[in-house]
C-alpha cells in the first residue's frame, strides 16, 4: 500500500511538472499591471473583417502582487509587499489579447462607449518560446479573431469577457471611455469590469471566478482602469488608429473547488486518525 501511494504521488508530481510551468495565484486580493498596444476603429470602420469589432489589442503583464481590500466588493489596492511575479523573471511571461469590442450605446457619462469584448490570458514558457516584445508594429501580429502571434501561444490561463456594470448611464455598455480617439492625437481613460468565461476553462479560471465586485448589474470578477494614448506605429489608415494601453487591474482569487475538496478529505482523514489514537 505504501509503495502504491508513493508511486501515485510521484506520478502526480511528474504530471504536474509536465502539465504547466505557470505560476500559481495566491488566494485573496490581487493587483496587476500590464502594458499593451491596440487598434481603435472610428468613422464606421471595423478592425476585423466580417464583424462589428472596433477595438482589439495585445498585452504583456509586467507585475502581479497581492492586494489589500480598500472597499469590500469594490476596490483593491497594492499591498506594498512587492510583486510575486515580474515579467520574464519567473521563467515566463503572462501575455494576452483582447478583441471583439464593439461600439456601445449613447450614455451621458460615457464619451466613448463600447460593448461586448473578450480578453484571453496565456502563460508563455520562455524555455519553449522566445520572449514577446511590445516594440513591434501591428503588421503580421493578428492571425485570427482570437489569435495573435507572440501573445496567444503557450498555456491557456483564462478567458474573460468584458461585463456590464461600469456605465450607470447605459446598462448594455461594458467599457466607459473618457476620450474619443482622433488621428490628431488623443489620451483617455477606460474603466470596465470583467467576468470569467467558464465555457472555456484554463488554469486560472476557477481562481478568478470570484464574483467579488458589486455593481448595479450584478457581481463581477475583475476590475480594470486603463489609460490609452495615441501611437501612430499601430495605426492602419485614417480610420484605424493605434494606441498604447497601460492597465492596472484588480481581482480577488479564490481556491479551486477541487482544492477545497482535497483539503476537506485531508481534514476528515486527520480526524479519523486522531479518533483511532484516542480509542
Amino acid at each position: 500500500m505504501k509503495k502504491l501511494l508513493l508511486s501515485l504521488a510521484a506520478a502526480t508530481a511528474s504530471a504536474g511538472a509536465i502539465a504547466s510551468p505557470a505560476i500559481t495565484l495566491p488566494t485573496g486580493g490581487l493587483y496587476l499591471k500590464y502594458t499593451g498596444q491596440e487598434q481603435i476603429a472610428i468613422n464606421g470602420a471595423t478592425t476585423f473583417a466580417g464583424t462589428k469589432e472596433i477595438n482589439w489589442g495585445v498585452f504583456v503583464v509586467s507585475t502581479l502582487e497581492t492586494g489589500d481590500v480598500n472597499t469590500p466588493g469594490d476596490s483593491i489596492d497594492p499591498s506594498g509587499d512587492g510583486p510575486f511575479f515580474v515579467n520574464k523573471q519567473a521563467g515566463g511571461q503572462i501575455t494576452g489579447m483582447f478583441y471583439g469590442i464593439e461600439k456601445g450605446g449613447d450614455s451621458v457619462a460615457n464619451a466613448f462607449p463600447a460593448t461586448k469584448g473578450y480578453m484571453d490570458l496565456y502563460w508563455r514558457d520562455l524555455d519553449k518560446y522566445s520572449a514577446t516584445s511590445l516594440s513591434s508594429t501591428a503588421a503580421g501580429i493578428r492571425c485570427g479573431y482570437d489569435c495573435a502571434v507572440g501573445y496567444t501561444e503557450g498555456t491557456f490561463l483564462a478567458r474573460l469577457y468584458f461585463d456590464t456594470g461600469m456605465d450607470v448611464g447605459n446598462s448594455l455598455n461594458t467599457i466607459v471611455g473618457s476620450q474619443v480617439p482622433s488621428s490628431k492625437g488623443f489620451s483617455g481613460q477606460a474603466d470596465s469590469y470583467a467576468s470569467v468565461d467558464m465555457t472555456k476553462q484554463g488554469l486560472w479560471s476557477f481562481h478568478l471566478n470570484s464574483n467579488w465586485f458589486n455593481t448595479a448589474e450584478g457581481q463581477r470578477d475583475l476590475r480594470f482602469k486603463n489609460s490609452y494614448n495615441y501611437n501612430s506605429k499601430w495605426s492602419a489608415g485614417p480610420n484605424i488608429l493605434g494606441a498604447r494601453v497601460d492597465d492596472p487591474g484588480q481581482a480577488f482569487a479564490v481556491p479551486e473547488p477541487g482544492a477545497l475538496s482535497l483539503m476537506g478529505l485531508a481534514l476528515v482523514g486527520m480526524g479519523a486518525v486522531l479518533r483511532r489514537r484516542r480509542g
